[in-house]
């Protein structure tokens, strides 16, 4: 199959993916709230609630799930939201989508930075909306999943909390990642990797995300790198990708996998053979009964 063939079977795909979502999100009026104020643009999300006909468990404070959506960091909203993870709704779950700043208007930290903005403020008026303080699962597809490990990994690292927005005293940690196809250690991606993208073009996205080429700032590559941040205090992680990604490649997550086991952290793997980048399949099938089962375990060991 020839690249562009290639590209546009993706794009297709993406875009189904995407369609999927916004209509599993249609039955939903999230709440839009402003979690920060930077460079005078307001940052803001979207808090998605069950409602009491749908929701399986609403006696409780609810878990919360943070969604990051994907698009390379120059593309994409907070709209872009995978069924599945919409779907988790229903089954009691509280979903806040976050807005985070695309590289024409920041480049790294500052998505970091932002994202940690959000989930203090969502901990900090947990109780107004019914979330549970205590459970935060960040979740995320590509240059999404990439922050939702970069937030699970850096837990604690004063470096990446910053001080966006006025809850700069409740926490940004969080106890557990699902991350599909993440992006997770630049310095790794091999010059001979013949997929879609060009880590180390001048005008790749992720030049334009660090504002310089890996080549030109490897040590700025190396902390925009969630590997790096692992250690033994790591919260749980659940790792899904397609053996034929063209965009990520699979080493990605299975040098995450194993660093994690390495510290003796607990993370799960799902490899889908034949899947590509954003492929719409990982919401049903093997990959999506794996989640909601790392999700139900997550729920229990934090009860």
């Amino acid at each position: 199959m020839s690249k562009r063939i290639e590209n546009i079977w993706l794009l297709a795909k993406m875009i189904f993916s995407a369609i999927m979502g916004r209509l599993a999100a249609a039955k939903y009026k999230p709440i839009t709230l402003t979690y920060a104020e930077h460079d005078g643009r307001r940052l803001e999300l979207d808090l998605y609630l069950p409602d009491d006909s749908n929701a399986t468990c609403n006696s409780e404070p609810l878990p919360l799930i943070v969604w990051f959506h994907g698009g390379a960091w120059i593309m994409g909203s907070r709209k872009d939201i995978e069924s599945l993870a919409i779907r988790q709704i229903e089954r009691g779950f509280a979903l806040a989508s976050v807005s985070y700043s695309l590289s024409d208007k920041a480049k790294w930290p500052t998505q970091c930075l932002e994202a940690k903005a959000a989930l203090r403020h969502l901990r900090h008026h947990a109780a107004e909306y019914g979330i549970d303080p205590e459970l935060f699962i960040t979740w995320g597809m590509s240059a999404g999943a990439h922050m939702a490990c970069m937030l699970g990994a850096s837990n604690g690292f004063k470096e990446l909390e910053g001080d966006y927005g006025s809850s700069v005293e409740s926490s940004s940690e969080v106890q557990a990642v699902v991350a599909w196809y993440p992006p997770t250690d630049f310095l790794s991606v091999g010059r001979d990797f013949d997929g879609l993208l060009d880590y180390y073009a001048e005008d790749s996205p992720v030049t334009k995300f660090l504002g310089e080429s890996i080549d030109a700032a490897p040590e700025k590559a190396k902390f925009a790198s969630p590997l790096n941040f692992v250690t033994r205090d790591a919260p749980p992680f659940f790792l899904a990708h397609g053996s034929k990604d063209p965009i990520v490649p699979l080493a990605q997550s299975e040098l995450m996998y194993k660093k994690l086991k390495d510290v003796g952290s607990d993370v799960k793997l799902v490899i889908e053979p034949e899947y590509t980048h954003g492929d719409y399949r990982f919401n049903s099938g093997k990959t999506a009964l794996a989640v909601e089962d790392f999700l139900d375990q997550v729920r229990v060991d934090q009860s």
